[in-house]
């Protein structure tokens, strides 16, 4: 070793030595604060907060500087550790963490910087810059990933928390296994504020492929919006669905935008009270089966209402249906029977009739005579049953 480097391992001795004097350190962890407070104002006026960030910056320095001096390895200090996990029990997210951090090595560079600029000229400036550049650039790094590694876990086991809290308290309350044991204001406060006591209208999502499980949640929240609520109340129940209430305070009005290809939704409600929570959640439930049957993006009960009703027996459902159609519910005759249900369900002239099939007009007159003459009998005879039958053989058959 040459009288330079001796020179210079001297002088990073004396540094280590007077850095860990007590009022050093006090003054190290002062002008930090001051940098973290000045870039995160949202944390300056916590005290607790406060003082756990300055208890990190001290550790922090105390371990760099035995890091500087060679006696040991990175390993995160304690009350970084405490920090990450309180930022992610406040839900002050990355952002936050980040800045933190920011700061912090803000002001290590300036001390830095001022540090090589007191050093004596005889020492060689630019290598006691290289040594806090690279030492201290790989301990923040280190201290940075890990920190936000555990903010990740700890932000995912409390979100894991509070779903399985609001799944368990939404069970039971759907099950009836409730009773009296929630009170209104009580229940309210377990499912994150949500008004069990107002107006809901329910829905249930459903991911047709896995691909489509990531978007659920943001297609919940997005069908919230357009019913006027930016603070829906969202369950994930295992499988392919997730539960959603909205609070309304009026009937929603106009349809329903989902712009998710692999996704329905099925709406129910409005419902008032703790009893309309659960019915409209019944209802949106009910509907699932013909919603997927049906292939529309979203499907309200009382489009499906009556189906619902007459799928509860699917064997004396399907015995209706095939009595009512007779040669018109065999599958090779499914044209048919979309014609005629659109031609008895679409108000208009024949005209507007062929342009909604997208038919000229007389093949919907053909077809049509075709479908009378496999009922037997004039469509307009006993029409409403004939509706029914064809929307069931249509959606379930």
């Amino acid at each position: 070793m040459d009288e330079l480097e001796a020179a210079l391992d001297t002088w990073v001795t004396g540094f280590i030595t007077a850095e860990r004097a007590p009022d050093h350190i006090d003054a190290w962890v002062d002008r930090t604060w001051t940098a973290i407070a000045a870039e995160v104002p949202e944390i300056a006026d916590d005290a607790d907060l406060a003082t756990l960030i300055r208890t990190a910056i001290s550790q922090h320095w105390q371990a760099f500087l035995d890091v500087l001096s060679g006696g040991t390895t990175f390993s995160l200090v304690p009350a970084a550790v405490d920090l990450a996990h309180e930022l992610a029990r406040r839900h002050l997210g990355l952002t936050s963490l980040f800045s933190i951090y920011r700061a912090a090595q803000r002001a290590s560079w300036t001390y830095a910087t001022e540090v090589v600029q007191a050093a004596p000229d005889s020492l060689d400036h630019e290598a006691i810059l290289v040594i806090f550049w690279t030492q201290a650039g790989d301990w923040l790094d280190a201290s940075v990933e890990e920190s936000l590694r555990l903010h990740q876990e700890e932000a995912a086991r409390i979100e894991r928390r509070g779903d399985a809290q609001r799944f368990e308290a939404v069970q039971a309350l759907l099950t009836g296994e409730a009773g009296d044991a929630h009170e209104p204001r009580e229940l309210s406060a377990t499912l994150g504020g949500y008004p069990v006591t107002g107006t809901h209208v329910a829905l249930v999502l459903t991911a047709l492929t896995s691909d489509a499980l990531t978007a659920l949640e943001p297609t919940a929240h997005k069908v919230a919006a357009q019913l006027g609520s930016r603070a829906p109340l969202v369950v994930r129940p295992s499988g392919r669905e997730i539960w959603c209430w909205v609070p309304v305070k009026v009937d929603p009005e106009g349809d329903l935008l989902v712009e998710a290809p692999s996704i329905r939704v099925t709406v129910a409600g409005p419902h008032p009270g703790v009893d309309g929570f659960v019915l409209a959640h019944q209802e949106a439930r009910a509907a699932v089966p013909a919603a997927l049957a049906r292939g529309s993006a979203v499907t309200t009960y009382d489009e499906v209402a009556a189906l619902i009703a007459l799928h509860a027996s699917p064997a004396s459902a399907e015995r209706f249906t095939r009595r009512v159609l007779g040669p018109l519910a065999d599958p090779e005759h499914a044209h048919l029977r979309q014609t005629a249900l659109t031609v008895i369900t679409t108000p208009g002239s024949a005209d507007q009739v062929a342009t909604v099939l997208g038919l000229h007009k007389n093949t919907v007159r053909y077809r049509m005579a075709q479908v009378e003459r496999l009922l037997g009998r004039p469509v307009q005879h006993r029409i409403g049953d004939l509706v029914l039958a064809l929307e069931y053989a249509g959606t379930f058959l």
